[in-house]
């Protein structure tokens, strides 16, 4: 299936329903947020100006989440609308409850549906939220998860290296070891998936296909999105960017 149709995209996240796909290109003057359908088609902006940065999609597919001004904003999938969720806030993460997690001076907080905003735990960094609103997984030397009604914690990873965990709709975690995406299946066994080029950006689940992700890869100097198959392989290239492209964004 091609997803994305564009030169230059990153950071891609898909829509719950996998019908779009919200991502990041330096296309005009600078890296702002835009939306493609999941079959291509032509793109929409929906961010001028700011950099924007780790768009994640609303669960009712209401909103993207994006971190901008170093604040999480969030922006109707039309670009129409606008509101700011959180300040001195970065790396969103929706619950299918519309509970927005986020990290916040290297802590974890989360804001309600109500705007209500609480500080969960010290010392965490790249969130992501199960599809199921149980747990959230997150970096701490290490991949930790976390069961947000008990607050009960647990460490899944010893390597300090390891990044950007996110969960499957299966409960699997694949995660980032040594530039390697890695597999912790439920029953604690892991697989190393050396048949995939190297990652170089966190991996995005498909919400629908427990068996695709999409990812950044860095292939000879350039940054690009590819999906795979966490099985088969089945490595497909969905932008091309340059190593100016790239370094635009630094």
């Amino acid at each position: 299936m091609e997803l994305i149709s564009a030169e230059n995209g990153m950071s891609p996240a898909w829509s719950p329903d996998g019908q779009s796909i919200a991502f990041l290109s330096n296309r005009a003057e600078g890296w702002d947020l835009y939306t493609i359908p999941a079959e291509g088609g032509d793109a929409i902006r929906l961010t001028r100006g700011a950099t924007a940065d780790d768009p994640a999609w609303s669960p009712d597919g209401q909103w993207i989440a994006v971190e901008r001004n170093h604040r999480i904003e969030a922006v109707s999938p039309d670009g129409t609308q606008r509101t700011v969720l959180s300040e001195h806030a970065s790396h969103p993460t929706w619950s299918p409850s519309l509970q927005l997690a986020f990290v916040r001076d290297q802590d974890l907080h989360i804001r309600d549906a109500d705007g209500t905003e609480r500080l969960i735990i010290r010392d965490a960094d790249q969130p992501h939220w199960s599809a199921d609103g149980r747990t959230i997984v997150f970096t701490r030397r290490g991949i930790w998860e976390l069961d947000v009604e008990s607050a009960r914690l647990t460490r899944r990873t010893q390597d300090p290296a390891d990044a950007s965990p996110c969960i499957q709709f299966d409960g699997d975690i694949v995660f980032i070891r040594n530039a390697q995406l890695m597999i912790m299946h439920q029953d604690r066994t892991m697989t190393d998936i050396s048949y995939l080029p190297s990652p170089a950006g966190a991996p995005s689940p498909h919400p629908l296909e427990i068996d695709t992700i999409a990812y950044q890869l860095h292939d000879g100097g350039n940054w690009d999105i590819v999906t795979a198959s966490l099985q088969y392989g089945n490595v497909r290239k969905l932008t091309r960017a340059t190593w100016t492209s790239w370094n635009a964004r630094l």
